[in-house]
């Protein structure tokens, strides 16, 4: 009588309730983002450090809440009932199994648009999606790694036999070593050396990481795991195409003035749908939908500076040598467009000050024509409008822009001199608003006077007068050479205790920008929508 042995030892499916638990921590962890937007209030109620360090953390899904809440439950039960040391393999394959897992929430966060969660623009959310990633490399790396030792100590064949003699184990090496690829090329000096050649590995990688991990993983994960991440990849590709709309560009108006970095393109009607709300994005390719390089390189995101009622789509962006132009009378293809202002901002706000960057003007133009031409104007109660550049020939750009009144005496514009690459300075990452404390040459926000026929007054505004054909801009009642932002007094009539909750600070630019706004709005309890160019 022959004895049956059996074909897999006593741990074989050892880590497949783990795996389903895993999947309930993410769908868990996703509930909980859903959560910070419903339950929390969408501005600062209390300048108590610990409510902003961790509460507004929440609210604004910053990854270091946002891993702790996801890896504290993961990693709990993570070691159960079999000894690490007698059964390392078990927890090395359940590594492996996890960066699976964590591969289906990372999908579900780069979905654009995203139907579930609503409440958030999507450049909330990725900074999530970053370190999610990094996540998944470092479990997927532990578990590659980790069995390469194991071959090494405990085999008594080399690991190269143990990895090329089975098929599906030379299948996991190559996913490993496509996953140190991508983390090569990911690191900021690759990524800015080629862009195009980051974005096409990250395209290859994450889709081979989807399938081939479904080969290697023994036992299989195919369901649920394998399906739910193709729904999702196929998601992605509808995003891509359903919405995607061919369009030529019409114009691109250098003329005003040459030496001006800013650049106003203008693309056909059609390349937006008939309603969008101020301030969306949009992304174009060179390519079209039955391309595969439509697929496989990056798009170019760009931020609308026109409304709907508007009869072309324009946008306002700082042009770089290097960077990719748009070309008059080719066809391009825009794949969708994407809110990144809050509706509640749109729908309810009272009192709104704009302070944009440089090309940030894009994005703070619509908005500022939004709130004082729409049908809501008449419930606007404080609008003011703040521009910041570097060099007064960026004025240039708001040349011929009909839909712009002219002297408003809610715009202010601020000239800067040369000032680092991203459009102003940086000091307010530095020091606190209002601080008395010295501040490092470097990040000293400094005006100068340009040397100019025309008068300044005390606050260094340029001063208009009636018949003079040498103004800097028509759009403007004020152009400011010689005196910077003052958050606490240009902002002055901006917060008004009885209407903090409608009361909006919309800021665009780089870091310091940001940073700057960031603690504005926190220190007097208002609401804020931020967006981060780096140009």
């Amino acid at each position: 009588m022959t004895n049956l042995l059996p074909r897999h030892g006593e741990t074989h499916f050892a880590n497949i309730p783990y795996g389903y638990y895993a999947l309930l921590v993410c769908v868990a962890f996703v509930l909980n983002v859903i959560a910070a937007r419903l339950v929390l209030a969408d501005r600062p109620t209390s300048c108590n450090r610990w409510y902003h360090s961790v509460i507004r953390q929440w609210y604004n899904a910053s990854p270091l809440v946002g891993l702790v809440t996801l890896f504290v439950p993961l990693m709990i039960p993570f070691v159960h009932h079999y000894s690490i040391w007698e059964h390392a393999t078990v927890y090395l394959k359940r590594l492996g199994r996890l960066s699976y897992v964590l591969a289906t929430l990372n999908l579900f966060l780069t979905l654009r648009p995203n139907l579930l969660l609503p409440r958030y623009v999507y450049l909330e959310l990725v900074p999530l999606h970053k370190w999610v990633s990094r996540s998944i490399f470092f479990l997927a790396f532990l578990h590659g790694l980790g069995f390469l030792i194991w071959w090494a100590v405990t085999s008594e064949v080399s690991v190269f036999e143990n990895a090329a003699r089975n098929v599906w184990n030379l299948v996991g090496v190559v996913d490993l070593f496509l996953l140190t690829f991508l983390v090569l090329v990911s690191i900021k000096p690759m990524r800015r050396l080629s862009y195009r050649f980051f974005y096409l590995t990250h395209t290859v990688v994450s889709w081979a990481f989807v399938f081939l991990t479904a080969l290697h993983a023994r036992p299989g994960v195919f369901a649920p795991f394998t399906i739910i991440n193709s729904g999702l990849l196929f998601l992605h590709i509808i995003s891509k195409t359903v919405y995607a709309r061919a369009v030529e560009l019409n114009a691109a108006d250098t003329e005003p003035e040459r030496s001006s970095g800013l650049v106003r393109i203008s693309l056909q009607r059609k390349a937006m749908p008939d309603f969008f709300p101020p301030g969306c994005h949009l992304r174009i390719s060179p390519y079209r939908r039955f391309n595969p390089l439509y697929y496989l390189l990056p798009s170019h995101p760009y931020t609308v500076a026109s409304l709907p009622s508007d009869n072309t789509v324009e946008c306002i962006v700082r042009e770089h040598v290097r960077g990719f132009k748009l070309l008059t009378g080719l066809r391009y293809t825009v794949q969708n467009h994407y809110e990144s202002v809050p509706r509640k901002c749109l729908e309810s706000a009272t009192r709104i000050a704009i302070v944009c960057g440089g090309s940030g003007i894009s994005f703070g133009l619509p908005l500022f024509q939004y709130f004082a031409d729409s049908e809501r104007a008449t419930e606007i109660r404080h609008l003011q409008f703040i521009w910041l550049v570097r060099d007064k020939n960026d004025l240039s750009v708001l040349a011929g822009m009909s839909s712009l009144k002219s002297n408003d005496p809610r715009f202010h514009i601020y000239v800067t001199r040369n000032l680092p690459k991203d459009d102003t300075d940086t000091s307010a990452s530095k020091t606190e608003i209002g601080s008395s404390g010295p501040e490092p040459r470097h990040d000293d926000l400094e005006f100068e006077l340009d040397s100019l026929d025309n008068q300044l007054d005390q606050n260094g505004a340029f001063l208009r007068e009636e018949g003079t054909g040498s103004k800097l801009t028509d759009a403007a009642s004020t152009v400011h050479l010689g005196r910077k932002l003052d958050w606490a007094a240009d902002l002055a009539q901006l917060v008004h205790e009885d209407a903090l909750e409608t009361t909006w600070l919309v800021a665009c630019g780089p870091t310091g920008l940001n940073d700057a706004a960031k603690r504005y709005a926190f220190q007097n309890k208002i609401n804020l929508a931020s967006e981060r160019y780096a140009l």
